[in-house]
């Protein structure tokens, strides 16, 4: 296998280019920090590696705006942001080894999303590398772009299946000038999804709303069904969420900011203590989040207010039960994490039972025809079908 870690997003094209007319196949990555994610790449001919390109390209502090290679830390990206009381608005697991690129890659994302979406809501612009050496920009340095199709969404979770990333546009959000946190523990699910549905009926706008189960809990130091709620803004405006929130558990400060740190990098502490372990990614309505808490075996955390679950399996024992029921009740269910051996022997993506899902890999399959007709790139990166 030959090895490349190119210096210039120039090298990147020209050794993509090199691979292509020589019909090698390539896998891609940037710090290695999400091996065990979405599906196993195939043995490639040429190893491409984005390390090298971490510069910021432009930075516009007044208009909330910032471009940066691919292969900038994404830590370190946060922390020169921090400087100016500005953040980019994700909070995905492991992100104190990934690359900025890896989280777009593979549209990682956490608890902020309550509030801020995920990476297609907080980017206005790309630059990546194609097959044939082309350098292709999208979308620009503004926070509104013109209408039409945007081809830098299309990297967004494509796991480098289609190009390599070579420098993401995000828009910035300023930091909140204070938050805290209001625990609130249940002995059951009705009770805790009860208290959020209130929360959800509020005038309140909370910066994240996550359900943590009585197993995932315990690793937090806490007991029960636990609802987490985060607030941010000026003292008047915490002010109202302790009046409105009490009878909770109030979490400020450095206490605060470490339980969601927890909670954000509560994957990457599992796979480190489980090694055979996986994480599952399941997508429900609003309503059909208790339905879904009552059906995992173990620890669980819940983006509460946004419908998506995450499942923490020590091994794949319980898998297919939890994938025949999620096929039975139309849920979309993803083996986000999971040891190579299930990896390559496993289904890791169910699209549930909506017509859009229907033909969702058909579609996967025509974008990845025009962008690798020879198939290429990250051969099946995308969780084992493309």
């Amino acid at each position: 296998m030959n090895s490349v870690t190119p210096s210039s997003v120039e090298q990147l094209a020209s050794a993509l280019r090199e691979a292509a007319d020589k019909r090698q196949t390539v896998e891609t990555m940037g710090n290695r920090s999400k091996l065990s994610m979405a599906g196993p790449v195939l043995p490639a001919d040429v190893t491409i590696c984005t390390a090298a390109l971490k510069q910021v390209l432009q930075y516009e502090p007044n208009d909330l705006t910032i471009s940066v290679e691919a292969g900038m830390p994404f830590a370190e990206l946060q922390t020169l942001l921090a400087k100016n009381r500005q953040m980019i608005a994700l909070d995905p697991p492991f992100a104190a080894s990934a690359t900025v690129g890896g989280v777009i890659a593979s549209n990682s994302s956490g608890p902020l999303r309550r509030s801020f979406g995920t990476a297609r809501d907080l980017l206005i612009g790309m630059r990546f590398a194609m097959l044939d050496g082309r350098l292709v920009s999208t979308g620009g340095m503004v926070v509104k772009n013109v209408a039409g199709l945007d081809m830098g969404k299309l990297m967004i979770g494509s796991f480098g299946t289609l190009a390599v990333i070579t420098s993401v546009n995000f828009r910035l959000h300023p930091l909140p000038e204070a938050t805290e946190t209001f625990l609130f523990s249940f002995p059951d699910v009705d009770a805790v999804v009860e208290k959020r549905d209130l929360v959800n009926q509020s005038a309140l706008l909370p910066l994240a709303v996550d359900i943590v189960s009585p197993a995932a809990a315990a690793r937090l130091g806490s007991r029960g069904y636990v609802l987490a709620i985060r607030a941010g803004g000026s003292p008047t405006v915490l002010a109202r969420y302790a009046r409105e929130l009490s009878g909770g558990e109030r979490l400020t400060g450095n206490n605060e900011a470490a339980w969601w740190t927890s909670v954000s990098e509560f994957a990457a502490e599992f796979l480190r203590r489980h090694p055979s372990g996986l994480v599952l990614r399941i997508s429900t309505p609003l309503a059909g989040v208790a339905p879904l808490l009552r059906t995992i075996p173990g620890p669980c955390i819940s983006r509460a207010s946004s419908g998506v679950t995450y499942a923490y399996l020590t091994s794949d024992e319980s898998l297919n039960s939890l994938w025949k029921a999620a096929d039975r009740d139309g849920r979309s269910m993803v083996v986000e994490f999971a040891p190579a051996e299930v990896r390559t022997s496993k289904d890791l993506w169910l699209l549930g039972s909506s017509p859009r899902g229907a033909d969702s890999f058909g579609m996967m399959k025509r974008v990845k025809q025009m962008f690798d007709p020879n198939g290429l790139l990250n051969r099946s990166r995308l969780y084992g079908r493309i």
